[in-house]
């Protein structure tokens, strides 16, 4: 410990407040917090007792042993910090939905499900406010749209379904008057497909579902015609798959399920071609898992399901040579679940579902050391939600699913 903090230790200046305040493992002592947080690994129990009345040598052993636990805890990485606070709720419960970061800092939610009902409702989100607030409906309702921010600022939402049909119509989103219009429609439609604005403005969709089966076809959206046009069809269908934007321009499209079979299968689309190529694959199938591009070009898979088996494995592609890595394992297996990109580059993966039961845990995958570390549990367990990106930094994880109740809640990181 540093010299001052012995001092204190050596005379027992403590008072109730900063062990109960060590109990609750939430509001640190400062001169604990300057300790563990220099020097997580170093820390060490306070010294001897000395001499001193009962009553207080009763307390600080009490307080001793608190503190050896915490230090255990931090030098085991089992430290679970208290990071999440809950704020407004939706007005309405949903999952299966689209939600976007607006501009101006707010973000939108859209259409989703009730457990009942699907919905053509939206709201915002005001990060300084902390409130919900309607605004206007979309044309038709839509249970798991994909929405993208256009490089004008309108929200473009595609696809989903009504609960009789699969869509191909599309319609945008202008904060601006909280309208919504109608666009182009797509050549098919789809649902659980991928979303994506490509570095030139353009907007990729890929694969999904329609009343006909499921498809490997692709188009573009021209935000400046307000129109689509196809392009390179993937190598096979894909329903549940994901997408992501490489650092140098090009789409890669990893796993899904054809129907019949769970694909550990990966593509890249070349804009300027608009031709796919295949590329290597990943160590196992995975469906309902989450993608994340990181600082350093690599692209993170971590968990989703094969089938009844969720799954904990987590693995990196690296683009410059198409090779996949397996990396450390989460700490549950999970699908359905978020996971976000921070400012300080670590991923934030929360909550998903076990194949059994809805999850409120939360952990960070730190690129630097490729470990995982257990983090903070949510207020609720949820699956089938979302995470945004505020423009503080923060993470806003909204509504989802908690064991067949669907939720209205949301907090944030």
């Amino acid at each position: 410990m540093h010299g001052g903090e012995n001092k204190d230790w050596k005379r027992g200046n403590f008072n109730c407040i900063d062990f109960l305040s060590v109990i609750t493992l939430q509001h640190c002592p400062l001169r604990l917090q300057r300790q563990l947080h220099r020097h997580p690994h170093q820390a060490q129990a306070p010294p001897p007792l000395q001499h001193q009345p009962q009553r207080q040598v009763r307390l600080q052993q009490l307080l001793n042993s608190t503190i050896s636990l915490i230090i255990r805890a931090l030098n085991e990485g089992e430290w679970m910090a208290v990071a999440w606070t809950t704020t407004g709720s939706m007005s309405v419960a949903r999952y299966s939905y689209a939600a976007s970061v607006l501009s101006n800092g707010k973000v939108l939610v859209a259409g989703g499900y009730t457990g009942s009902v699907i919905l053509n409702s939206a709201e915002l989100y005001d990060s300084s406010t902390g409130n919900w607030t309607r605004t206007g409906i979309m044309n038709v309702v839509r249970k798991l749209p994909k929405a993208s921010i256009l490089s004008n600022g309108k929200v473009l939402v595609t696809g989903g379904y009504t609960g009789s049909v699969h869509l191909n119509s599309a319609e945008l989103y202008d904060s601006s008057t909280g309208n919504w219009t109608r666009t182009g429609n797509m050549s098919v439609a789809r649902y659980a497909h991928t979303q994506l604005v490509l570095s030139d403005g353009k907007v990729l969709v890929t694969g999904g579902l329609s009343d006909s089966g499921y498809l490997n076809s692709a188009e573009l959206y021209d935000s400046s015609t307000g129109s689509w046009t196809t392009t390179g069809s993937m190598s096979v269908v894909r329903y549940g798959h994901k997408a992501s934007v490489l650092l140098n321009g090009k789409v890669l499209v990893t796993g899904g399920y054809t129907g019949s079979v769970y694909l550990n299968s990966a593509e890249l689309y070349d804009p300027s071609t608009r031709n796919w190529t295949a590329t290597g694959s990943m160590s196992v199938a995975r469906y309902s898992y989450a993608a994340s591009v990181l600082s350093n070009g690599k692209v993170l898979v971590t968990g989703g399901n094969v089938g009844s088996v969720s799954l904990n494995s987590a693995e990196l592609y690296d683009p410059s040579t198409g090779n996949w890595t397996a990396i450390g394992n989460m700490s549950v297996a999970r699908d359905t679940h978020s996971a976000s990109i921070l400012s300080n580059g670590k991923v934030l993966v929360a909550g998903g579902n076990t194949g059994s039961v809805s999850l409120n845990s939360a952990e960070l995958y730190d690129p630097s050391t490729g470990n995982w570390t257990r983090t903070g549990n949510m207020s609720v367990a949820r699956d089938s939600h979302t995470a945004c990106i505020l423009s503080n930094g923060k993470v806003l994880v909204v509504g989802g699913n908690n064991d067949g109740v669907t939720l209205s809640s949301a907090e944030f990181y």
